[in-house]
C-alpha cells in the first residue's frame, strides 16, 4: 500500500490523523403542520448541553441537513453570507442549533444536504405513514400539555417504525434499499473528503434527518459485536436497539483516518445512553453494495454534498 505523504497549497500535510463525527439526528418535536416547536428547540439544545462535548474539542462544526418540509427563518449571524437570516425545515434547523450550542454562531457554519431528505427518495413510502402516525394520536392530542404530547407523539411514532421495518413486500425492500443507499452515499463521501484535508483534522458535523430513515439504515448495515464475540449484523425488529430514535436523539458515525492515510472501521456510537450497549460498526460491504444502488437510481441526478 502507498504511504507516501500528501500535501496541500502551502506544503500542509492532507489526510493523516483526522477524525470527522458525523451526528445524525432526528429532527426535534414538531408540530402537526411541520415546523419544530419551542419546546423541541429547547430539547435539541439541552441534548447538546448534555453531550458533555466542548467547542474546542473540534476544529470546526459544520451543520448540515434535510430541507423538507415547511421552512422557517433562523438567525445565522455566523454564516458565511451576506443575510442575517436562513431558511430552514425543520431537520437542518435541528442540526443548527445543536452545532450552534456546541460552536457559537460565529464558528458555525449550516448547509442543506437534500440526500438526508425523504423528499430525494423515488421509491414510494410503502405504507401509509399519516394513517398509522395519527390513528395512533389520542383524539385529544392538541389539547394535552407539552410533555403528555411528547408521549404521545413517541407511541405513534414507535407504531410507524415498527410496522417499516418489520415490511418485507418488494415495495418495502426497494425502499429501505434506497434509504439505506441515501447514508452510505453521504458518509463515504465524507471519509473521502478526510483524506484530502489538513492532516491533525478533528470536525463535528451535526447531520438533520428524519425518523423512519435512520431505522432502515441501521437494521440493513449496523453490526454489534458481543462481549463474547459473537456478531449480530442488523435487528429483525427496532427494539433490539433500544426502539425508535425519539425526536433530537442522535447516533455517531465516527471517520477516522490514521497516521499512514489508511481510513479505519466507521464505529457507531449512541448518544443516549439508555441503548444497549456493545461495540459497533457499520458492514462496509453492505455500506458500499447500497451506495452503488443509490448511484445508479439516481444516476441521471447530480448527488449533492
Amino acid at each position: 500500500m502507498n504511504h507516501e505523504r500528501s500535501y496541500g497549497e502551502g506544503g500542509i500535510e492532507k489526510g493523516k490523523n483526522v477524525r470527522i463525527v458525523l451526528k445524525f439526528i432526528r429532527h426535534g418535536e414538531r408540530t402537526k403542520t411541520g415546523e419544530l416547536t419551542d419546546y423541541g428547540r429547547e430539547i435539541t439544545k439541552q441534548r447538546a448541553r448534555d453531550s458533555g462535548i466542548e467547542g474546542g474539542d473540534f476544529d470546526a462544526v459544520k451543520a448540515v441537513g434535510s430541507q423538507a418540509g415547511p421552512k422557517v427563518l433562523v438567525p445565522v449571524e455566523g454564516f458565511t453570507s451576506t443575510k442575517s437570516e436562513q431558511e430552514m425545515g425543520r431537520s437542518l434547523e435541528t442540526a443548527h442549533i445543536y452545532g450552534q450550542e456546541i460552536a457559537g454562531e460565529d464558528a458555525l457554519k449550516t448547509r442543506s444536504r437534500i440526500i438526508l431528505s425523504y423528499e430525494s427518495v423515488v421509491n414510494p413510502v410503502p405504507f401509509d405513514y399519516l394513517a398509522i402516525y395519527n390513528g395512533s394520536l389520542p383524539s385529544d392530542f392538541e389539547n394535552l400539555p407539552l410533555e403528555e404530547k411528547a408521549i404521545a407523539a413517541k407511541r405513534a411514532q414507535m407504531a410507524v417504525i415498527e410496522h417499516l421495518t418489520s415490511l418485507c413486500t418488494p415495495e418495502a425492500e426497494a425502499y429501505k434499499k434506497e434509504v439505506t443507499g441515501a447514508f452510505a452515499v453521504f458518509i463515504l463521501h465524507t471519509e473521502e473528503l478526510a483524506k484530502r484535508i489538513n492532516a491533525g483534522s478533528r470536525v463535528l458535523m451535526p447531520s438533520g434527518t428524519h425518523g423512519g430513515m435512520i431505522e432502515p439504515f441501521l437494521q440493513r448495515t449496523l453490526v454489534r459485536r458481543l462481549e463474547d464475540g459473537r456478531e449480530i449484523h442488523g435487528f429483525e425488529r427496532v427494539e433490539e436497539i433500544g426502539g425508535d430514535f425519539d425526536p433530537s436523539e442522535a447516533f455517531n458515525v465516527e471517520i477516522v483516518i490514521d497516521e499512514k492515510g489508511n481510513p479505519g472501521p466507521l464505529k457507531v456510537t449512541w448518544d443516549n445512553p439508555q441503548r444497549p450497549q456493545a461495540e459497533m460498526y457499520l458492514d462496509a460491504v453492505k455500506l458500499q453494495e447500497a451506495a452503488e444502488f443509490y448511484k445508479q437510481l439516481h444516476l441521471r441526478e447530480e448527488i449533492d454534498f
